[in-house]
């Protein structure tokens, strides 16, 4: 059986669990394709190449043993980090450190050649100063200063120092090198300042760095001038291990054409991806239909026989209510049948107090817990049980998500007006016109037509009844094309303005 066991489900509502191809000739023909082990869909994954770059890190002073002289001020100013071509830095970052002591490290000399066999068994290393002792201003620092930018802005690289060799020839062993690793088709930039003071007489040197990082290419800029050659700060390039490494113990391996879980529940009042709201003839009602893929997504805990729960919420355009929901929900204003016992076809009777303006609808359906799911918590699951609902905050399976006990896995979730940012709620906005406004309209057509015919010659421009109804037309327009572009306010405004035409003709 396969040994990995977190984060097994594909986290497929956003993107594919990913392990990076890393040399075993077991996985790397699968580059770019999604596998499956022991035939379990939890256990799927798209293969990516991985790749690495081993630099000298020039950025670390290193003068006579032991490794780091001592009486230096160190300044070192990022500048740009760019991902895919983007930069991501809008400011300067900057470290800044103080050696009044001699450091060195355990860590090996850099040397070029393919000595260092890269294993998942990273070792952090250990910085000590010449009383054995960390004084806090230790190399440590410069690539952790580094690793805090790549974290805050969630670029996919990792920066880490060289693992094996704990000691070199040299009879001071230092820190020398930095290894940055990233997936093949990805590129990375990354440029800083180094300034260098001499603590005794306060002079100072500055260089420009930058490390170039494209594909299967690493690249080394000193001065914006490209160092070639067999120097110490070269760059070298590896793809043969990973620090993403996994030891994967399997039965059967199974390449897949598409992500298992094809298609992610998602509720929906859409057909073809437009609208499936609707006004009958008579302006009587509107009729829709809940499309929510309840029995034919894939993902975990949501098959159809879980939706036993579901509210349908009309606003008026006077801001009042009308519910629909199961048996289960209340308040309510009528019963509608779960999603399993149902057509999913609805329909919203005008009332005699209804009038023109935007009605919006508004369908949740959430799932109920089972003991016999397991669900991970990067797919956001949110499920129904004993009425209230709770959202999955640590992967689980059988935690009862209504007992204290099970905290750490579920909290208590409460939607509120902008839940339609999950995928167990959306809405849909329809604009009524043809309860008022449209006989309106008609009258006024009406009218202009009249004085049209009774006095053909006349100027238009002279024409109340005729300027009215274009009026009325160029807004009704400007309705279509506002509705069109989801610009609600602007039809809210323009319905008033109707309003108004009408009023005052």
């Amino acid at each position: 059986m396969a040994t990995v066991t977190s984060y097994d489900l594909l986290k497929c509502n956003s993107s594919t669990q990913v392990i990076p191809s890393i040399g075993d000739p077991a996985f790397a023909p699968y580059n770019g394709d999604i596998v499956k082990f022991d035939n379990d869909n939890r256990k799927t994954y798209k293969i990516k190449k991985n790749v690495q770059g081993r630099f000298d890190d020039g950025a670390v002073p290193t003068g006579p043993a032991p490794g780091f002289p001592a009486g230096r001020d160190v300044k070192w100013s990022v500048t740009s980090m760019k991902y895919n071509g983007v930069e991501l830095l809008d400011t300067t970052s900057i470290l800044r450190i103080s050696i009044a002591d001699a450091i060195y490290t355990s860590f090996p000399l850099y040397t070029l050649g393919n000595e260092y066999n890269y294993t998942s068994n990273v070792a952090n290393g250990v910085v000590v100063g010449d009383s054995l002792t960390d004084t806090g201003n230790n190399q440590n620092n410069f690539y952790r200063f580094i690793e805090s930018i790549i974290n805050y802005y969630n670029i996919p690289v990792k920066i880490s120092k060289s693992p094996a060799l704990w000691w070199s020839d040299n009879a001071f062993p230092r820190f020398d090198n930095v290894i940055f690793e990233k997936y093949y088709d990805d590129n990375f930039e990354i440029t800083f300042f180094e300034s260098r003071i001499d603590l005794s007489n306060e002079a100072e040197s500055i260089s420009k760095k930058r490390y170039v990082f494209n594909g299967a290419t690493v690249q080394y800029y000193l001065n914006d001038v490209l160092i070639t050659g067999p120097i110490a700060d070269l760059p070298q390039y590896s793809d043969e291990y990973s620090f993403f490494n996994y030891s994967f113990t399997y039965t059967t391996i199974e390449e897949i054409p598409n992500c298992p879980v094809f298609d992610p529940f998602k509720t929906s009042l859409s057909t073809d991806g437009c609208s499936n709201l609707a006004i009958d003839c008579e302006c009587k009602k509107i009729t829709f239909a809940d499309t929510s893929n309840y029995d034919d997504n894939g993902l975990p805990g949501h098959t159809l026989d879980l939706f036993t729960s579901r509210t349908i919420t009309i606003t008026r355009p006077n801001g009042t209510k009308y519910i629909l929901a199961t048996e289960d929900i209340t308040p309510r204003d009528a019963t509608i049948q779960a999603p399993s016992a149902s057509t999913n076809l609805f329909q919203y009777d005008f009332t005699s107090t209804d009038v023109d303006g935007i009605y919006s609808i508004q369908v949740c359906s959430y799932p109920d817990w089972s003991s016999s799911v397991l669900y991970d918590a990067y797919l956001q699951p949110i499920v129904r049980k004993d009425g209230v609902l709770y959202k999955a905050i640590a992967t689980n399976s059988n935690a009862d998500p209504s007992l204290p006990i099970n905290s750490a896995y579920w909290s208590v979730y409460t939607c509120t007006d902008n839940c339609d940012d999950t995928r167990y709620c959306t809405s849909q906005k329809i604009v009524v016109l043809c309860i008022s406004l449209l006989k309106c309209y008609k009258k006024l057509v009406a009218d202009a037509f009249c004085s049209i015919s009774n006095n053909p010659c006349k100027d238009l421009c002279s024409n109340k009844q005729f300027q009215n109804a274009m009026k009325f037309r160029v807004t009704l327009d400007a309705i279509e094309f506002s509705a069109c572009a989801g610009d609600w306010d602007s039809v809210e405004k323009q319905i008033d303005i109707l309003n108004s035409i009408c009023c005052c003709s």
